[in-house]
């Protein structure tokens, strides 16, 4: 080839090179790992990831979806080795084994026979998911257990309790990445025991893992027709069947038909706990605070405004109910005040720009605001917010994907666990809790009433107090 023939090759190929090289250059800069991702960033992540390579509607050129698969088996990966990584890690500061250093591990439910199925033992599997805020849903789980306390099933099969991040990612996530599975089955056999599926024992159905994440709740398939099958027996005739059963539950205790099982008793006491890596979150969170913390659950969230029920004992303003709290407790015995609201719906409404606008809804963001930056009691005592919002900025592996319902689980249980617990009667969040702290012995419980704070619980009480609203 002539020196002119090769030069005007390299005219052609040089600029052919560039491309290809810009091309793989930007591919692998798009290629984030979620540890460089913040925690809302690790959502809509979440969610472009979904709807780009599981809606099957879209089109996609080839090296689009390639690296949409790549970004997918690099969560999957690392969550795998999240969930399957069992060992304790060594605090750097104590050089101690430490639970609170172990907050990016989960412990998987098959290293121990804890969670095998058992032979002779009727089991079940839950039919239908959970709905609605973490509230709901966890009547829904006690429910379901009241039911199968029912019918004599001394088993669950734990990939069948699917619990929804509503309001965040909507996706349904296992019970077992959630709550403390092997500490419940050390309450069996009062307890149901929460099993994982095995082929030769519960052989009517078949657990199929979720493509989507690990973290997400497995599919049952029936291999049988379900209401023919022992092996084992569906739990929950429709959807509504858990709330249901709770209700009815509780509506025959009021009525002193029936007494208060032990069982329930026991799982509000003990049983049912976080997650020893929520808990962990929990326990960073709180650091040198301890017991010696407030909680306020303030139900004054737009939806609230609309309620109809119970008009004589609510209390729509956040100033009115802060000056209550200050007026009880003139010298604060705690030096930090957690405030459990949702936010984000206080500020959606407060940027509506309906006409006339929500004037209840911008006081209410102007006095959360207020509270969170300068405190109460003149700046004595800080104000915090948990919920969701630690759930994101834990950064967690797993957790921080699912804001809505960890944050739930999360004030939760930093409110049952609270030295005092202050709520409304018109919330059955409230209401739940104030049970809960009930059967743990916690008796410092108030409600914010039109006229001040209520105490809600008292020694002399043999049961809890009731939601009516």
């Amino acid at each position: 080839m002539s020196v002119g023939g090769a030069g005007k090759c390299l005219l052609i190929i040089l600029p052919l090179l560039c491309v290809i090289f810009n091309i793989a250059f930007f591919q692998r800069s798009e290629l984030v790992t979620d540890s460089e991702l913040t925690g809302n960033e690790l959502i809509q992540d979440k969610k472009i990831e979904i709807s780009s390579v599981d809606d099957p509607t879209l089109s996609f050129n080839s090296n689009q979806q390639k690296q949409n698969e790549h970004i997918k088996e690099e969560q999957e990966s690392r969550e795998n080795h999240v969930i399957n990584n069992t060992q304790n890690l060594v605090d750097p500061k104590s050089g101690k084994n430490d639970r609170k250093s172990e907050r990016s591990i989960i412990k998987h439910v098959n290293d121990s026979e804890i969670f095998n199925a058992m032979a002779n033992v009727t089991a079940a599997s839950v039919r239908h998911m959970f709905w609605a805020g973490f509230c709901n849903q966890y009547m829904m789980f006690v429910g379901l257990i009241i039911l199968a306390k029912k019918e004599n099933y001394g088993q669950i099969l734990v990939e069948s309790f699917k619990w929804k991040d509503t309001f965040g990612t909507n996706l349904m996530v296992r019970h077992s990445i959630l709550f403390d599975v092997a500490h419940w089955n050390t309450f069996y056999p009062m307890l149901p025991k929460l099993v994982n599926h095995d082929e030769q024992l519960l052989p009517d159905v078949e657990v199929i893992p979720n493509k989507r994440g690990v973290a997400l709740s497995s599919n049952i398939v029936w291999n049988v027709d379900m209401y023919n099958a022992t092996k084992p027996h569906y739990l929950g005739e429709i959807r509504n069947s858990g709330i249901h059963a709770f209700r009815q539950y509780n509506r025959q205790i009021s009525r002193n038909e029936i007494k208060r099982e032990q069982f329930e008793k026991e799982l509000m006491k003990d049983a049912f706990r976080p997650h020893p890596a929520i808990q962990a979150i929990i326990d960073d969170f709180l650091g040198d605070s301890g017991d010696a913390y407030f909680v306020l659950h303030a139900r004054v969230e737009p939806d609230m405004q609309k309620h109809g029920m119970c008009l004589d004992l609510k209390v729509p303003s956040l100033k009115e109910i802060i000056s209550h709290v200050e007026e009880k407790f003139k010298d604060p015995p705690v030096s930090t005040m957690i405030i459990m609201l949702d936010r984000e719906l206080l500020e959606k409404e407060v940027r509506n720009t309906k006409t006339p606008p929500n004037t209840l809804a911008v006081e209410n963001l102007d006095v959360l605001n207020q509270i969170t930056t300068h405190g109460m009691w003149n700046g004595r005592v800080k104000v915090v917010e948990a919920g969701s919002k630690l759930a994101i900025e834990s950064k967690h592996e797993i957790y921080s994907r699912y804001p809505a319902i960890v944050g739930g689980i999360i004030n939760f249980f930093i409110a049952a666990n609270s030295q005092v617990f202050i709520g409304t009667q018109v919330s059955s969040y409230s209401m739940a809790i104030i049970k809960t702290r009930f059967y743990r012995k916690k008796m410092e419980n108030y409600y914010y009433i039109p006229s001040g704070l209520e105490l809600a619980t008292s020694q002399n009480m043999t049961d809890a107090p009731m939601f009516f609203c």
